[in-house]
């Protein structure tokens, strides 16, 4: 080989091996588009944001994710239907308003009277939370789902006047969702689903006479406590929210073994995040409210022992007529047997 041939050679194979990555980087740059249920500003929103955020910057631009607020492509409640059918790539929401679809579905939201924050990271990351939601989705067009911010406690219920025993809820027109609708069904409220951005209207026009919606910061940005006197807590109802993110098939499909790891552990990372910066948010709310004049009522140990049965017989009506259901509930209750039982000998009391 002559020098001249040596070195047209040499240009070349230098030339491939540093071009190999910027080509392969170039090739891929992907963007995918999520729409979340939630109006812009609430703290789910700041969840499916961040979420976004992260996998820009674990990917170093070669996954980004544009983050919607609901009703941009579809209605809030219309994105579970939209990834299925590649309306959208991802959807931003929480299960528990695919009752409809799925009986199971709330139970990877929250669940009435059931477990906390705490209990379920334990159920999706060591035991088999996340398994059983994907199980639950298979017959669906879906990729990838898993949970991906964390709201905590809610506001129990906003209305025009208290609640103090449960003969109170007869009649009442009531706006919430999940399990705890059916629950407060059969306590003779009347319920009505309705999305966030439409809960205000409905109480300041008295065509709801109470409503829940979300923790205290999100219910603050929404404006509830100008049209209502009365906000009641603890949210037995909803001892934490978890949110739910759902990659449309073919998208996930879109993406190499590594960014889909990415995608996860962002998921991961943007839940355990959140439930920090919901606990601060909620602190600076609850202070407003007072700052107001919102009227506080909480709820009785008596009020919530009776809310617990009711819940509890329901809960059993479901695990007799659901094979899938009794499998995800029983699962659950084991983790919260074991987390009870290492919380009776190291949980201090809370610090003043």
């Amino acid at each position: 080989m002559n020098r001249r041939s040596f070195l047209n050679k040499s240009a070349v194979s230098a030339a491939a091996i540093v071009g190999a990555p910027a080509i392969a980087s170039a090739q891929e740059k992907i963007r995918l588009r999520m729409q979340s249920s939630w109006p812009k500003g609430v703290e789910s929103q700041y969840h499916a944001d961040l979420f976004a955020k992260k996998v820009s910057e674990l990917s170093n631009g070669r996954l980004t994710i544009q983050s919607l607020t609901a009703g941009t492509v579809v209605g809030g409640l219309d994105v579970f239907d939209a990834v299925d059918r590649g309306v959208i790539d991802i959807s931003h929401s929480i299960s528990s308003y695919w009752l409809g679809k799925e009986p199971s579905a709330p139970l990877f939201a929250a669940i009435p009277l059931g477990m906390d924050a705490l209990q379920y990271t334990i159920w999706f990351y060591q035991r088999d939370g996340l398994d059983l939601w994907k199980e639950m989705y298979s017959k669906y067009n879906f990729g990838f789902v898993g949970a991906c911010g964390l709201n905590t406690a809610e506001d129990f219920l906003w209305s025009h006047k208290p609640i103090r025993q449960l003969s109170d809820f007869e009649g009442l027109k009531i706006r919430t969702v999940g399990y705890w609708g059916e629950i407060v069904s059969k306590l003779g409220a009347r319920v009505m689903t309705l999305p966030g951005g439409e809960i205000y209207g409905a109480l300041e026009k008295k065509v709801l006479d109470a409503a829940e919606f979300a923790n205290p910061s999100t219910d603050y940005v929404t404006g509830f406590h100008q049209v209502c006197k009365y906000v009641h807590v603890p949210g037995v109802h909803q001892p934490t929210t978890i949110s739910e993110v759902i990659f449309n098939k073919q998208a996930w499909e879109k993406l190499s073994p590594e960014l889909q790891t990415i995608v996860k552990e962002a998921a991961k990372t943007t839940t355990f995040e959140s439930w920090g910066h919901c606990i601060l948010e909620d602190y600076k709310a609850l202070q407003k409210f007072k700052e107001h004049g919102t009227e506080f009522v909480k709820l009785s140990p008596e009020f919530i022992a009776d809310l617990r049965k009711h819940a509890e017989d329901y809960y059993k009506e479901k695990t007799a007529s659901d094979e899938f259901f009794a499998r995800a509930y029983k699962s659950q209750q084991e983790v919260m047997k074991e987390y009870t039982g290492w919380a009776s000998y190291m949980v201090p009391p809370p610090a003043a």
